[in-house]
């Protein structure tokens, strides 16, 4: 399970820093009007340095992104829980959001940043009561071929 948990974060640090660089050019613009591909605040903290910025965006969204993807084990535990696996999932990241998305600019007040892990929340539920569906559709079409089953050879 270790080396699935490495794989899924590495591919996670991948699109994360794919995703988040995209996230800072589609919100990022410099004083001049041209696109930049950090926040300004980020910038700022980069000393105005556009190449320590970058690296900095793409280290720490990579990072949010290998930790989104690295957490996908919770499901793969047997004895956890669908509902306590799907919670983890969404603590961790949401606790991590918070933070980063500060810190990266890429939120400017905390109402933003209270709507965006609001949204995750409710994005973890609806995945929640899709997955319960799914599984326990499956487990009552188990149950029937296993009646099924017993009928016949009690035959």
């Amino acid at each position: 399970m270790l080396v699935k948990t490495l794989k899924r974060a590495c591919l996670g640090f991948i699109i994360g820093v794919f995703v988040g660089n995209i996230i800072a050019v589609l919100t990022g613009t410099s004083s001049t009007g041209g696109i930049t591909f950090a926040s300004k605040k980020l910038l700022e903290m980069a000393g105005g340095s556009p190449v320590i910025s970058m690296l900095l965006q793409s280290l720490f969204s990579g990072l949010y992104g290998a930790v989104c993807f690295a957490g996908m084990s919770f499901y793969d535990a047997d004895r956890l829980p669908l509902a306590a696996a799907t919670a983890l999932h969404c603590a961790l990241i949401v606790l991590l959001f918070i933070p980063i998305s500060i810190l990266l600019g890429w939120v400017s007040f905390v109402i933003e940043t209270l709507i965006i892990a609001g949204c995750q929340i409710v994005g973890f539920f609806i995945i929640w009561l899709i997955m319960y569906s799914v599984y326990k559709k499956q487990v009552n079409e188990l149950n029937e071929l296993m009646n099924k089953k017993q009928d016949k050879t009690e035959e």
